[in-house]
This record gives C-alpha cells, structure tokens and sequence, in this order.
C-alpha cells in the first residue's frame, strides 16, 4: 500500500492517480536487498557502525504525550488539520454561548461541530457519498453559520440614546438607574415606561433594593427576574430584566382616582351583591354588560364579596383563584370578579350567550331561478347555500332580536327576510323557495317568545306528539315545567295495528291544536288520550268466582278499594305469574314495608323477605337482595299508571317480567305455609 502525497489516502502499489484528489502517483523502486551469506540478518539490521542517538535522561509522561500528538499531527494532511482546529474552535463557542445564556448560538455551535465532524468523516470514506465535494460543502456551511451566532450575541438596543433624569415626569416617585442609556416608550404623569441599557445582573439587584427603599413594597411580588409593588400614594410600580440583552424595563402606572360610587338599580346590577365600599366607578352598565371598579376593599373584603357573589346564584361552572373568580347563573349571565391591587377590584357582568342551530331547506326548482343563496344574520355573512340543498348554521348570539336575510348570490336586489328574538338556546328551522323577483320564507321552527316564571313553552306542537308513546311525552312536559297532567286512555286495540301507549291526542287548557313554542301556564291542565288493548279494560266484566264487593270494600287482590289502589303506595297487593309446572307469587306489603316473593309447585319451601328501599307503584319500588358480600336490586311498578291490575317487575339486568293480580286471601294463606328467609 502506497500514500498520496497530496491528500494522503492509501491506494495500492500499481494505483497511476489518486482516485479522492485525481493527483499523479509517481513510481518508486524499493532499496535493493543485500544478502550475505555469512550473517543473513545483516540486510534487516543496523550497520554496526551506526550512530543511535541517546538521551541525557528518561522521558516524562507530559513529553511522551507530547511527542505522540506532534507525531499523530504531522502526519495529518491539510484538510484533517483544518477541521480538527475547526472542530476545537466550534467546541469553545458552544462553551461560551451556553455560559453567557445564549441557548440558541449554542444550538448553532452544536450543528457546526455535527458539520464538520461529518465533513471529515465524509473524506475519509467512513461516510459514503455520491460526490466527492460534498464534504467541502459541509464544511463551508459548519462555516457561514458563523454569522447567525456572532449575530445573536449583539446586544439589542432598539433606538436608544442617552437620556437625562430631569425629563422624566415621574422622577421623584421612582429612583434613578445607575446608566442614562435607554429608550423612553412612554412619558407623562400617569404613566412610565422606560428601558435602561447597558444593565447588569448586579446593577437590576441594587435598583430593585433601591425601589424598595423608596417606598415601593406594599403588595410586593418578586421573582428574579421581575418585580411588582405599589407605593404608600397607590403608585404601581413593574420591573424587568433581560439578562440576554443586559436590559431593564421601568414602569409606573399613577394611582387611580375615584370618586363616589352609587350602585346603580339596573337590571344587572340589581342580580349583583351591594359593596361594603362606597367609592369607584361604574363604566358599564346596559342590557350588554355592567363593569364597575370598587375602590378601598383590601384582599379580605375582595373574597367576601366573592361569597357574597355565590350566594346570589352565581356559582355555575365557578372557577376561583386567590385574586379571581368567575361564574354563571342560572340565566347564563357570566359574572367576573378581580383583585386589582392596591384595595381595588374589577366587577364585570356579561349577558348570556346562546347556541342556535339554524337549518335551512332550499327546495329545489325543476327549470327557471335555479340560483345559490347567500345567508346573513344581520350584516354579518355565515354561507351560501347551494340550489336545493339544506344547510344548518350553528351561531352564538347574545340576546336581541337578529334579521336573516337571504340574498340570490347573482342579484343581491332578489332577498328574504325573517326576524328571530333570541333569549335562550335555540333550534330553528327554515324552508325558502327561490323565485324571479324575491325568496319566500317558511318558518317550520322560530324562536320561542319570553315568558314569565309561571308560564313555559311547548316542546312540540300538537300534530307532533300524535303516534308518539304516552309515557315519553309525559316526561318531555314534565321536564318542560309542566305539572298538571292527566289521562284519558282508549281500551280500543283489537288486531295490534295500533301500539299500546299510543297517543291518539293532547290538549292543553282545552286546546288540541297548538304548535310548538304556543305559552301556557304551567299548571293548565293537559289531558294525553291513548290507546290501550281491549282486554286489559279494567271495567270490561271478568268471569270470576269471587263475589261482588261494595264499592268502598276492598278488592280482592288489595286490601284496598280500587281508587285507593290506583295510588300504588299502601295496603298490600298480591300478583301471580302462572308457569307450565309452578307458579310465582309476588306480595308487596306498604303497611309492613316489605315485598314477599315465592313459588308455588316446585318444592320451594321458602319465601323471600325483602325491605322496601323507596317509590310507588305508580313510579317503582326498589327491592335489594343483600346475600353475603353480593348484593343486587329489583323494581317493581303498574304496567300501566293507575291501573294496579298488571305487574311489571324489573331484574338487575334490566329484563322484564309480567304478573296479573291474583286473590290476596289465597296468596297470604300459601305464603303462611312457607319458611321466612330475611334479605
């Protein structure tokens, strides 16, 4: 193996050019081999008269090391010295920039030690590239990027110049910096805002000592690198230092002056507790919004303010801090309460905000006026909708009355106009139809109007709730606010073409034609008429052995009269399943306050014994097994409400089961036959 002479890369003995650096490998002839017979290792030794040179005295450790590395360094060729020096060089500007904070001229200096340590990595093949010069480049980028870092070490001053004391307006409230080289941002009697230049670490420390001796600690929050306090006169003074740029930011606000503050009788503010403190300002105070400042409540008085706040209902998705809160009530009205500092707080009330969903249908033409519409709400532009398509639009709008308009996208002189009054959460729709000259608008859904506390809407119209299930639709007005609502129930299905619980009609307060958002009192009575099957007609005549009763005597599956009965809250009922080989029994007695549960033909000679947990008959009544460590709950109710002659009981899977009434004397005469087993 031989060496170029100019790169240094080994190449075999026959190489005619260096295949890195294309330089021309001269040839060369080893020394000729002299045998001697007599001594054949005289060829690979020493003459005997050579001269070996000798040291005084031995190395030490520093010069071995020494002597090594001036060795292993002459044997480098250019390009290998040049990115080792380039190398120690990027190393100890990383060092430097770390050391003085510079985070990101130390992130530059480790990609130009990456650079350069693959730019030689590169040119001794242990990289392999496709071009030869791609170190070269490498190396020249580990180079450029010199500028990036020298530049990030240049201290940013903006526009500064030498400032004298005496002009600033606020001079006797704050103390004099040690330098006069800044930037005045800001300058008058109210207000201050100064940068100072040339500042050290140690120079903020003293001015920062020196503020506090000046009066500024009330209130006082330090941390090291800002500072923030009042002064006894109410003079709010902030510090900052920028320890990268050697700089430090002054700024003094001058004490708000308030005068006397009347708490206003407005409709906000009248949701709103009094303040202890009778001086302040109000900024803010219509149907949008109320902002006042109260002046002379220190921190304590702040936080009972805030109970007092919460006590008045504004506690809904409440979020509390030590000098903050914040919380709606149960109009949505969104209330915010702040310590300012120096005694003052902030009181802000926002109206509610509403979420409404607007549908719109555009029916579709078959020929002529075939055009896309534009939707506004008001002047504010919420999409286009294309020729028979249905968009919705989902929109936060704060109370008021809103115009939407609808515009033919190629004219905007052919329009629609419909006006909402939104005052809560809504969902709307709307179907246009496009003609030459204008946009026709049906409303299929508008908003509801406003209504008092005794009054609500209705959920739905009429001809919406016909074919719906009765007991859904109960839920749904009982959920609405509705109270007074009873039944009339047809016993008219035969063949099952009509469902049990279907409703045939409502009315409300004598009316069965009303739409949806129609006002009602909440106690005007609504009547729900539905279909039930022919058979389970408590009135239709029964074949039975047992006798007719009086009328205020009991029936024979209760120890009630039917009307009693129909409360499904006392006395004791008795319901029976009757299976292919046993029966089952169930007994539940309101008197004693527990249910019975047995069966019949089987060979069970016990009877279960559970406590009555709570509920009617009418609603449910919950029964829990307790059995060791296990335990699980029943329910029990009417099929139907009022009507006890049918059982339902529900298991903890959620599985129905059907019981009909069966004779209370003859299920009380079994159950006395079997062995009590307490649950």
């Amino acid at each position: 193996m031989i060496k170029c002479s100019k790169c240094g890369a080994e190449l075999s003995d026959d190489t005619r050019f260096c295949s890195y650096c294309g330089n021309k490998i001269e040839a060369t002839t080893p020394p000729p081999i002299v045998e001697d017979d007599e001594n054949p290792d005289a060829a690979q030794s020493e003459p005997a008269n050579a001269s070996t040179p000798k040291s005084d005295a031995p190395k030490s450790l520093a010069d071995k090391i020494k002597d090594k590395a001036s060795d292993k360094w002459r044997k480098l060729n250019t390009y290998s010295k040049v990115t080792t020096v380039a190398i120690a060089v990027f190393v100890l500007l990383c060092l430097v920039a770390f050391l003085f904070g510079k985070t990101a001229a130390g992130i530059i200096a480790v990609l130009q030690i990456v650079l350069t340590v693959a730019a030689l990595l590169m040119k001794k093949q242990i990289i392999k590239v496709p071009k030869s010069w791609i170190h070269f480049v490498a190396l020249a980028l580990a180079v450029v990027l010199l500028v990036p870092y020298v530049s990030l070490f240049k201290m940013d001053y903006g526009d500064a110049e030498k400032f004298a004391w005496s002009d600033i307006l606020l001079a006797d409230v704050v103390p004099e910096p040690e330098t006069r080289f800044g930037e005045i941002i800001g300058n008058s009697s109210e207000y201050l805002s100064l940068y100072v230049y040339r500042t050290s670490a140690a120079d903020y420390g003293e001015y920062v000592d020196a503020c506090k001796e000046k009066g500024f600690t009330v209130e006082a929050d330090q941390s090291e690198q800002s500072y923030y306090a009042y002064n006894a006169d109410g003079y709010k003074l902030s510090l900052y230092y920028d320890e990268s740029n050697r700089k430090m930011h002054i700024g003094v606000d001058a004490a708000e002056q308030y005068g006397t503050l009347v708490w206003p009788n407005s409709i906000i503010a009248s949701m709103l507790p009094v303040p202890a403190s009778t001086t302040g300002e109000i900024t803010q105070d219509d149907e949008k919004g109320f902002q006042a400042y109260v002046s002379n409540t220190p921190i304590d008085e702040f936080k009972n303010y805030v109970a007092a706040c919460a006590d008045r209902g504004f506690n809904i998705d409440a979020y509390e801090s030590d000098e903050s809160y914040s919380a709606e009530n149960s109009e949505g009205y969104k209330l915010s309460v702040s310590y300012q500092g120096n005694s003052v707080i902030s009181i802000s009330v926002d109206e509610p905000e509403y979420e409404v969903s607007i549908e719109i249908e555009c029916v579709e033409n078959w020929a002529f006026n075939k055009y896309d519409v534009d939707v506004y709400i008001d002047d504010s532009f919420e999409g286009t909708i294309d020729h028979g398509t249905t968009e919705t639009f989902a929109v936060t709008m704060s109370k008021g009355t809103y115009e939407i308009r609808f515009v033919n996208a190629e004219d905007d002189e052919v329009t629609g106009t419909v006006v909402i009054d939104i005052h809560q959460d809504e969902s709307l729709r709307y179907k246009i139809s496009c003609t030459s000259t204008k946009i026709d608008v049906e409303t299929i859904v508008g908003t509801i109007a406003e209504y008092g506390e005794d009054e609500a809407p209705m959920p739905q119209s009429a001809s919406s709730y016909k074919f719906g299930n009765y007991e859904d639709v109960q839920k749904e007005l009982t959920d609405a606010g509705f109270t007074n609502i009873s039944f009339e129930i047809l016993y008219d299905i035969v063949l099952g073409w009509t469902n049990e619980g279907e409703i045939e009609n409502i009315s409300v307060d004598g009316k069965t034609d009303f739409d949806q958002g129609d006002i009602f009192k909440k106690d005007a009575p609504i009547v729900i008429t539905y279909h039930m099957k022919e058979e389970d007609d408590p009135n239709k005549p029964v074949e039975s052995e047992t006798p007719d009763v009086e009328e205020d005597s009991p029936v024979f599956y209760s120890t009630n009269t039917y009307e009693v009965a129909k409360e499904g809250n006392s006395g004791v009922f008795s319901y029976r399943d009757r299976g292919n080989s046993y029966d089952i029994y169930w007994i539940i007695d309101f008197d004693e306050g527990y249910v019975y549960y047995f069966t019949d033909g089987n060979g069970d000679s016990t009877c279960d014994r559970l406590k009555i947990d709570s509920g009617t008959l009418n609603d449910k009544v919950i029964i829990t097994y307790h059995d060791g460590g296990d335990e699980w709950s029943y329910s029990l109710h009417f099929k139907y409400v009022d009507h006890p002659e049918t059982l339902i009981m529900v298991d903890q899977n959620g599985f129905d089961y059907k019981y009909s009434t069966t004779d209370l004397d003859d299920a009380l005469s079994l159950r006395a036959t079997k062995t009590i087993k307490d649950y």
